[in-house]
């Protein structure tokens, strides 16, 4: 009663702010923590600093073109919750990203602290956890050239993901359709792989990326990528390049 008396007494505006005040309180709620107790499929909290990648690299140039185009955010977990990141929680609790690392690497570089994820599985066995990754289709554990790696091979952090310019080149090949998305998992890595063995791994920069894009696109159309998922072959030449020969 002395708590309305108090409302009561107060100028009109003064109480229209209180009341604003003590409803955001009590309706306002923070995003659940991903921790133990999250149920599989379920979206969680998570700070980027807690994400440990599954693949050694990125490409680099489309992130930080990315960067440069992106639009403000003040609520990064919002601006994730309707496609969170995938994650997979290990024996010891580290919680794995599983894909999105290229997304992940551009919110890291525009201030993002903390996204949504969802929690599409936990193992808990140590002895085989790896294994188990890897018949998932979880990790990728091999370096820009397709050599395998260990485990103790992968960064530990977002920030740490090294930069393969085959896999940026990928991108854009992707991009420009000269081949198409399919559910085979890391394909782009595929092709990025095939891209550096045919161009003997001349560097790739700025600079020179066209001229790679336009060599990429011939590369695409060639026999030898034919059990490449999402080859787009057979292809004829035109006006405008190579172009995949339309299906009857």
């Amino acid at each position: 009663m002395q708590y309305l008396h108090a409302l009561a007494t107060r100028p009109f505006h003064s109480l229209l702010l209180t009341l604003a005040i003590v409803f955001v309180a009590t309706t306002a709620r923070a995003e659940p923590a991903c921790d133990r107790s999250t149920p599989i499929d379920a979206k969680c909290e998570i700070s980027l600093s807690a994400l440990h990648p599954t693949q050694p690299a990125i490409g680099l140039i489309p992130v930080e073109e990315r960067v440069g185009h992106f639009k403000p955010v003040t609520d990064f977990v919002k601006y994730t919750s309707k496609r969170p990141v995938p994650v997979v929680q290990g024996p010891d609790g580290t919680f794995y990203l599983t894909d999105s690392h290229h997304l992940v690497s551009v919110l890291l570089r525009v201030g993002a602290d903390k996204v949504m994820a969802q929690v599409i599985g936990r193992l808990d066995d140590p002895a085989n956890f790896w294994q188990e990754m890897q018949a998932r289709h979880w990790v990728y554990l091999f370096d820009s050239k397709g050599n395998s790696i260990p485990p103790s091979a992968l960064p530990v952090r977002i920030d740490e993901l090294a930069d393969d310019p085959y896999r940026a080149l990928a991108t854009y090949a992707e991009t420009a359709g000269y081949f198409r998305r399919t559910d085979a998992y890391f394909m782009e890595f595929e092709w990025a792989r095939y891209f550096g063995m045919q161009m003997g791994w001349q560097p790739i920069k700025r600079l020179n990326l066209l001229s790679a894009l336009q060599a990429a696109e011939r590369l695409a159309c060639k026999p030898e990528a034919k059990d490449l998922p999402g080859y787009a072959g057979p292809c004829q030449s035109g006006n405008n390049g190579m172009h995949p020969v339309p299906a009857n």
